[in-house]
């Protein structure tokens, strides 16, 4: 079988499931009783078994084997759920994940050795399991001798008397399909043809979509009514390939049944009775707990994946229409051409819809990074022997896919520095009159076309000083520098490379590597950072985020002959100064803007810009823009006006510049180039 051109579907598909597997996991860990959640967890390991197999990667299929073989057991509740088991089964989990990221990667499965997982596995599904095991089989073996096990509702009843009324017998048909069969939704179709043409199938156990999804184990159970003999039955899908076993029972309702539904109106015709066991299907799915895939199954069919290089290709055609339609609009207005700015109009529109749609396209929930956390909270907490509780909010919140491809280690490094400084061991919360679980916190908002994503905690909180003693120690700053900074300014001395202020390096801590790289990840972004805390209260961290660093809406504006895009999300205000009111503060050059002192940048000496002729008007331009709660004035020489642009990245070659985050192509066909703002801060 050619399977590579199955690869990109199997590694997208399993990724899911191992994902799925993960939380089920979690939930079935906080309650143990959940069934549901039981089921969706067996689910899941079964399908990616399936695929394994199918695609011929073996080990895979063997390791997801044993685990569902495991939580078989636990649904026919032949062994108990303990944290013990649900180790094991983690393990399993994380060994998957490495194996297939390893075939992602080109290399092989056999790379991870699994025996010693095995061997656990398979000792706690022989050492407890066999008592229970063989009391359930004897109490299955005794069912079947009475009726089939098959729950039937008020409507396959009234079916089933109607089809005896009209002569025919109602059996149940128990199939099982060999395990080694890769093809089972295959198997089971051809099954429902030969029951078909024997007689009226009109119920099945998992329903029609879950055999053609193959959601079922290695066997499954028809209704059927029909006036052929139960050899005919037996024999007819007996002589279907891989069907290991099938047994007919006839189905008998109980009498005081029979007697209260005598009156029941008869179907018309055979056709009506086809169409009744749907209706049947379809309030047995109702009356069962929605689980994930239920979810993802009904939008499944409504969704398709799209590879994200055509997405990509998608963005920058829409781009460069955008570049064009500004090109237009200035033909219009330098040749007063009324008739081209009337359809420019409607392209606007259409131009703009058209972008909306996109960036919609692109826009993912934040949830597909912080579904990874729960898991790495969990061990992480047993690691450091705290009970932690960790809570999401905000998860259908919508980013660009880039930002999202990109923010998932800051937000790691946050969380396990939440974990490891911020939550107290629960001895000491005990001490402090706080709960013994701490609480920490991961919330994604929207606010304005930024979106907001905290990281909380109610743990100890930050010490100033001990910050400020840590950064001296380590020669970052002077004793004086550090005196002389407010508390909330000390505070963000974390963020420098380096800080660390672990005692003893550990594989959570110490090693001077996470605040750093959150910051420079984050600006490198176009978003900012910042940090607040108090003293045994908890500390929050706070990223804020663009929506999207495709199409952005700027400020140009001119030094000399040039010209620069200011993105117009970090613009506090435009003013007009005078000479006069620029002061001298401790060598540097500040204004005073409604009574708040800011320092400002000459744009040209900040890029070294070639003067030009001595200008001398009265009139200075300044931008004010802002980082967080700092703020900082660009002069300029002329303020151009606002645009839409076209961000561009600046490539290989230009890609260490500070102070400029890309680059756009202007409507006239210049280049301009789009500063960092929180690179002049």
């Amino acid at each position: 079988m050619e399977t590579n051109q199955y690869m990109e579907m199997f590694l997208d598909e399993s990724r899911e499931h191992l994902q799925s597997l993960n939380d089920g996991l979690l939930s079935l860990e906080n309650d143990p009783e959940d069934l549901s959640v039981l089921n969706e967890i067996f689910r899941n390991a079964h399908t990616l078994k399936g695929m394994s197999a199918t695609m011929g990667y073996t080990k895979t299929a063997e390791l997801t084997h044993d685990m569902e073989n495991l939580l078989d057991m636990l649904r026919k509740e032949q062994l108990k759920v303990s944290s013990e088991i649900i180790d094991v089964i983690f393990k399993c989990v994380d060994s998957l994940q490495e194996m297939v990221e390893n075939i992602g990667n080109g290399e092989s499965e056999d790379l991870v050795d699994v025996s010693d997982l095995v061997r656990q596995v398979n000792a706690i599904a022989k050492g407890d399991a066999a008592p229970a095991a063989e009391e359930a089989e004897e109490a299955a073996e005794g069912e079947n001798a009475a009726a089939p096990v098959l729950e039937l509702n008020d409507t396959d009843e009234t079916v089933i008397r109607e089809a005896k009324n009209s002569g025919l017998i109602p059996y149940a048909v128990h199939v099982e399909i060999a395990e080694s069969c890769l093809l089972k939704s295959a198997r089971s179709y051809m099954v429902m043809n030969v029951l078909d043409e024997l007689g009226d199938v009109i119920k099945s156990v998992p329903p029609a979509q879950d055999l053609e999804q193959e959601k079922f184990d290695h066997s499954f159970d028809v209704v059927i009514v029909t006036d052929a003999e139960p050899k005919a039955i037996e024999d007819g899908v007996s002589a279907i390939s891989e069907i290991t076993e099938v047994k007919v029972t006839e189905i008998t309702l109980s009498a005081s049944k029979e007697e209260t539904k005598e009156e029941a109106p008869k179907a018309a015709a055979p056709a009506a009775k086809k169409a009744e066991p749907k209706k049947a299907d379809a309030k047995a799915e109702a009356k069962k707990p929605a689980g994930k895939n239920d979810k993802k199954a009904h939008v499944a069919g409504q969704s398709v994946r799209v590879d994200i290089e055509k997405l990509d290709t998608l963005m920058n055609l829409v781009g460069e229409l955008v570049t064009n339609k500004v090109r237009l609009e200035q033909i219009g207005m330098t040749h007063r051409l009324t008739e081209l700015t009337e359809t420019l109009e409607q392209m606007d529109r259409v131009t703009s819809d058209l972008q909306s749609v996109v960036m919609k396209v692109r826009m993912v929930p934040v949830s597909q990074v912080f579904n990874r956390f729960p898991r790495m909270v969990r061990d992480l907490a047993k690691e450091l022997n705290k009970d932690i509780n960790l809570t999401i909010e905000g998860e259908d919140t919508e980013l660009d896919r880039t930002v999202i491809d990109e923010i998932g280690d800051p937000l790691m490094h946050l969380l396990r520095n939440s974990l490891d400084h911020g939550v107290e061991h629960p001895d000491d919360r005990e001490a402090k009159g706080k709960p013994r679980t701490g609480e920490v916190g991961l919330i994604a908002r929207h606010e304005g076309n930024n979106v907001v994503i905290m990281v909380t905690d109610d743990g100890a909180g930050i010490n100033a000083d001990k910050i400020r003693n840590k950064a001296v120690e380590k020669g970052m700053i002077s004793r004086e520098e550090a005196d002389a900074l407010p508390d909330a300014d000390a505070v963000r001395l974390i963020f420098l490379p380096g800080f660390s202020t672990a005692e003893t390096i550990t594989d959570v801590s110490g090693r001077g590597v996470g605040m750093d790289v959150v910051r420079s990840k984050i600006e490198s972004l176009g978003g900012h950072v910042d940090v607040e805390t108090k003293i045994d209260e908890g500390s929050v961290f706070k990223i804020k985020l663009p929506l999207t660093l495709a199409i952005i809406q700027a400020m140009l504006v001119k030094v000399q002959d040039e010209m620069y895009a200011i993105p117009l999300g970090s613009i506090d205000s435009t003013i007009n100064i005078t000479p006069d009111d620029i002061k001298t503060v401790q060598n540097k050059e500040v204004i005073v803007l409604r009574g708040q002192i800011i320092p400002i940048a000459r744009l040209g000496e900040v890029l070294s810009v070639p003067k030009g002729a001595d200008n001398d008007e009265e009139d200075i331009f300044v931008v004010v823009v802002h980082v967080g709660d700092h703020k900082i004035g660009i002069v300029v020489d002329n303020l151009i006006g606002q645009q839409e642009i076209v961000i561009k990245t600046l490539g290989k070659l230009l890609s260490g510049l500070k102070m400029l985050a890309g680059a756009t192509v202007l409507g006239d066909g210049h280049v301009a180039m789009i500063l960092d703002v929180s690179a002049l801060m």
